[in-house]
C-alpha cells in the first residue's frame, strides 16, 4: 500500500485530480460527485508527503546494492588468480631439457684460421652434433653459414679471402647485417684491435678466445632457446 502512495504517478493523478475537481464543482455549482473527487486527490497529495516510506523496501534495497558489490569484489579477486604452470617460468630442470631437444637442429660455425681451436671439440662432445669448423670464407652465401644459427667469428687471420681490411671485424659486421636473425659472436686473443670498429656495436655477443670453454658452451645454449620454438 505504501509503495502506492510513494508512488510519482499517484501524485501526478492527485493534483490532476484535485485540479479536474475544483474546475468541475466550480462549473456545477459544487455537486457530490467534484467535491469527493477534490476531497480524495487532496488525500493522495497529503499521504504522499506525510505517510513514511516503507523501511523494510529501504533495507531490501540497501542489502541488494551489497550483494552486487560483493559479487564485483568476488569478480576481480578472480581476475588475479595463481598464474598456471604454463605461465611460470620454466624451471633449470626445464631449460635443460628444452636445451637437449635443440643439439641435433642448431647449426654452429666457427670461422678460425687455427685448427687446433678446441672449443669445436667440446661442443661436438657435447653432442651439439651440427657444430663446424672452416678457416675462412669465400662468400657470405656459402652453405655453411645459411645453414648455421650461431656464428662464432675469431676477428684475426680470417676475412682475407674477401680482402677484409680488418679481417674478421670486418666479416663479422657483414655477416650480422645480411643475416641479423642469425647469432653473430666475435672473440679474439688480442684485446686491442680496433676498439671503435662498428662489428663491437653490432654482434650480438664477444669473447677472448681464452674464455673457458664453459663461457662458448653457455652463449650456445642460451642462444639456441631462441630457435625452433
Amino acid at each position: 500500500m505504501k509503495n502506492i502512495i510513494h508512488n510519482t504517478v499517484t501524485l501526478l493523478i492527485g493534483f490532476v485530480g484535485l485540479i479536474g475537481g475544483l474546475i468541475w464543482g466550480y462549473y456545477s455549482k459544487w455537486e457530490f460527485e467534484p467535491v469527493i473527487l477534490s476531497i480524495i486527490s487532496f488525500l493522495e497529495i497529503i499521504a504522499y508527503f506525510t505517510v513514511p516510506k516503507d523501511k523494510k523496501n529501504n533495507k531490501e534495497l540497501t542489502q541488494k546494492s551489497k550483494n552486487k558489490n560483493s559479487q564485483k569484489v568476488e569478480v576481480t579477486v578472480n581476475n588475479f588468480s595463481e598464474p598456471t604452470q604454463s605461465e611460470k617460468k620454466p624451471s633449470i630442470k626445464d631449460k635443460n631439457a628444452l636445451i637437449e631437444t635443440k643439439k641435433d637442429k642448431i647449426g654452429i660455425l666457427f670461422i678460425d684460421d687455427d685448427k687446433n681451436f678446441n672449443i669445436v671439440k667440446i661442443l661436438k662432445d657435447s653432442d651439439w652434433k651440427k657444430t663446424k669448423t672452416i678457416t675462412d670464407i669465400k662468400s657470405l652465401d656459402i652453405n655453411q653459414v645459411k645453414n648455421s644459427e650461431i656464428i662464432f667469428v675469431d676477428i684475426n687471420g680470417v676475412g682475407k679471402i674477401l680482402n677484409l681490411e680488418y679481417e674478421g671485424l670486418d666479416l663479422a659486421l657483414m655477416l650480422k647485417q645480411k643475416y641479423p636473425e642469425k647469432k653473430i659472436i666475435i672473440y679474439s686473443a688480442n684485446k686491442n684491435s680496433y676498439s671503435f670498429h662498428e662489428a663491437w656495436d653490432v654482434v650480438d655477443s664477444r669473447l677472448e678466445k681464452n674464455a673457458l670453454p664453459y663461457q662458448f658452451q653457455n652463449l650456445v645454449e642460451n642462444y639456441s632457446l631462441e630457435f625452433y620454438n
